[in-house]
């Protein structure tokens, strides 16, 4: 049985954050392979104006095309209506029941969890790998941890991952104010935005 890293996310854009955290858990062996999801139309993002589905997707493959333990999937950009993760972890699990799966998250995900679309089953179905986001401590994380562990019988992992200063926020108001973005995101992705005018607006 492979274990599969799932690593969702808008990507509006895909960055080096999303690389390094995927590759670190390569490295550390918690997973054989990570496969990056964009996300759909997310109830969480409504309103917001973003890249289309089918653009994000080529910028994510574009980021990791020499990374062979890396893939990118359509799952979420091509289902209709609004995209929540549980119906992600439903679909793979049935199209890929010979593999286990670990969300790979950031701390501010692990404590709003349990608010999310059918969050009971969601940890049931699949195992948690959490790094370190917005400032949260190791002592946050572990009690929050060990809460879910006990309310929903949730398997989480903290990650020893050195917490990154950088967003898709700060890539996009940096194109914005026309500076450079070549140390936030892979070479070829920088090249292809400025080739295509992303984010200017």
């Amino acid at each position: 049985m492979a274990k599969i890293g799932i690593l969702g996310g808008s990507f509006h854009p895909f960055h080096n954050g999303h690389l390094a955290l995927g590759q670190y858990c390569l490295d550390k062996k918690l997973v054989s392979e990570v496969w990056f999801i964009p996300t759909g139309v997310s109830y969480l993002k409504s309103g917001q104006k973003m890249l289309s589905g089918e653009e994000r997707l080529r910028l994510v493959n574009l980021a990791i095309k020499e990374r062979p333990k890396m893939k990118a999937l359509d799952i979420e950009i091509r289902r209709p209506g609004n995209t929540y993760t549980v119906d992600t972890f439903r679909e793979l699990r049935k199209e890929y029941p010979q593999h286990e799966f670990y969300y790979i998250i950031g701390a501010d995900c692990l404590f709003s969890m349990e608010d999310w679309y059918h969050a009971e089953e969601l940890f049931h179905v699949c195992n948690l790998l959490v790094a370190r986001r917005d400032g949260k401590s190791r002592s946050e994380m572990r009690n929050k941890a060990r809460e879910l562990k006990n309310r929903f019988h949730a398997n989480v992992h903290l990650l020893e991952f050195r917490e990154m200063e950088i967003s898709s926020t700060i890539i996009r108001q940096r194109i914005k104010e026309e500076k450079s973005i070549s140390d936030l995101v892979p070479v070829e992705l920088a090249k292809e935005i400025k080739k295509k005018g992303y984010f200017k607006e």
